[in-house]
């Protein structure tokens, strides 16, 4: 794919630490959003470990994806698309613009809902013994259809306040909406313990819903035309540009089905709970650095994606930014997983922290991929995105499971790991060759550093010689140096944070 040659130049220190400073400002804005939630969520996975211990977690696992990959199979995309359409009509249209495709966003997804619920009542039976191996589930999932119908809603009213660039808003639905759940699934599983669960689910949602309705009809009031054919005809290019990522979601959530259902069928349904605890403890935790940037990367890289020299500096910086922040949090993680395991979970989950601690290179190598990755969302070029998520999707439904029978949990999450790896070669050479992406090997000494010191981390965290947690703790501080060290000499920010305590 060509690219224009840049008309300006960027390589001022000044410039290029203004912008390291402002990625490192807003990782730490949204990060703070997603540290509550991240909090709410380990006091409820705390709650869910000691009342239903591993096989109620993993009962709700197998019923999350099931319904997820419902949900992602029927609802047209419009949670993504939506969201650049309406950011067009919020720029350059009118109220009453916004006001009626707001309305046709909401006639396609409570469409999508009520598609996504025929789905799951017609194939309950069929998924209840894809999943178990028997129909005893069937009603479960008959009721679960509920929550296909309020996920399709909710994420279209997601889309319109991101659309119209309601962030603040979005930032509260999502911290309400985890203490909403942690308050109605606490009771619930005291009491009525695994019997609870499908109750649970379908409560929690139906609160979530409810957040995002009283938030979003109070910017625009809540109206659809479900017999409407002009609503239907003016969805039809949100939907076409949503197609390749309902693909890529399925694939996704394709494959997190299928490697839990195979670690079912090698395993038992104990063996699910510790896989997704340790994925949880490896992945979901140490996610947050990621979601945190999400934010406000996404826009920043779609607004030079045009210029290949801007475009490559951008995803460069966010790149180094990520490891820096990523590889002393691992260290940290790997160090204490002993100790956070029982915290966060009970005791009956600690033979998840071997599993957890080798797939912790999976998000080391994410670190190097992410940033990357956006590049296809940047181009709308949904198949290259489509086609790379189907590569990665493929081996880890068939990597993990097989992993898994062979060599346990811990042999899972050193396949995890390989994935990660496979899919960081795999996109830097695709986008390299299609969108002129070039990777910053002037920085490939920081990462390398960091990878041994993360190495060696993991290599003395897995022995068996409480000793040798000691040299897990030297690669911690190596490690923290490292990042201490760049970041102070490429931002602002530590200097600023100094004057600011000084000043107290």
């Amino acid at each position: 794919m060509a690219e224009n040659t840049p008309n300006t130049h960027v390589d001022s220190s000044s410039e290029s630490d203004a912008t390291y400073d402002h990625v490192i400002k807003y990782t730490g804005l949204f990060g703070g959003v997603q540290g509550i939630t991240m909090l709410v969520s380990i006091v409820r996975n705390k709650i869910v470990s000691e009342f239903l211990g591993p096989s109620g977690l993993a009962l709700i696992n197998l019923f999350n994806n099931a319904i997820r990959l419902i949900h992602q199979s029927t609802d047209f995309g419009i949670s993504f698309s939506a969201v650049k359409h309406v950011a067009e009509l919020f720029e350059r249209g009118t109220e009453e613009e916004i006001q009626h495709f707001v309305r046709t966003v909401r006639t396609w997804c409570l469409c999508a809902g009520l598609l996504g619920m025929m789905v799951c009542l017609a194939l309950c039976r069929q998924i209840s013994c894809w999943t178990f191996e028997h129909d005893g589930y069937t009603w479960h999932f008959a009721v679960l259809s509920l929550v296909v119908g309020m996920l399709a809603v909710q994420g279209g009213e997601i889309a319109i306040l991101k659309g119209m660039k309601q962030l603040k808003k979005v930032a509260l639905i999502a911290v309400f909406g985890a203490i909403s759940t942690l308050v109605i699934s606490a009771p619930i599983y005291y009491f009525w313990r695994i019997e609870g669960i499908v109750c649970s689910l379908v409560l929690c949602n139906a609160a979530v819903l409810a957040i995002h309705l009283c938030y979003s009809s109070r910017l625009m009031p809540w109206r659809v035309s479900l017999f409407s054919k002009d609503e239907y005809a003016k969805g039809i290019p949100m939907v076409k540009l949503g197609l390749g990522f309902i693909i890529a979601g399925i694939f996704g959530q394709g494959a997190e089905y299928i490697i839990r259902a195979l670690i079912l069928r090698f395993g038992e349904l104990a063996d699910v709970g510790l896989y997704t605890s340790g994925y949880t403890l490896a992945v979901s935790y140490a996610n947050i650095v990621f979601v945190a940037f999400e934010a406000d990367y996404f826009p920043r890289l779609s607004a030079s994606q045009h210029d290949l020299k801007r475009m490559n500096q951008t995803v460069n910086q966010q790149i180094e930014v990520g490891v820096l922040l990523m590889a002393p949090l691992l260290t940290c993680f790997v160090l204490a997983m002993p100790v956070i395991v029982p915290l966060l979970f009970s005791s009956e989950f600690v033979d998840a922290v071997p599993m957890a601690i080798c797939a912790s290179f999976f998000m080391f190598f994410k670190a190097l991929t992410l940033p990357t990755a956006y590049l296809a969302l940047a181009k709308g070029d949904s198949l290259m995105y489509m086609m790379t998520e189907l590569v990665y999707d493929i081996f880890i439904a068939i990597a993990i499971p097989f992993a898994f029978k062979y060599w346990g949990l811990e042999g899972a999450g050193w396949a995890l790991s390989v994935a990660g790896l496979l899919d960081m070669l795999l996109i830097h050479t695709a986008y390299a060759i299609s969108y002129g992406y070039r990777f910053d090997f002037r920085r490939a000494k920081i990462y390398l550093l960091q990878f041994v010191c993360f190495t060696v981390a993991v290599v003395t965290a897995l022995h068996a010689n409480p000793w040798m947690k000691l040299i897990t703790g030297v690669a911690l501080v190596v490690s923290a140096l490292i990042s201490f060290h760049v970041l102070k000499n490429e931002t602002q920010v530590l200097s600023k944070l100094k004057k600011r305590l000084w000043r107290k």
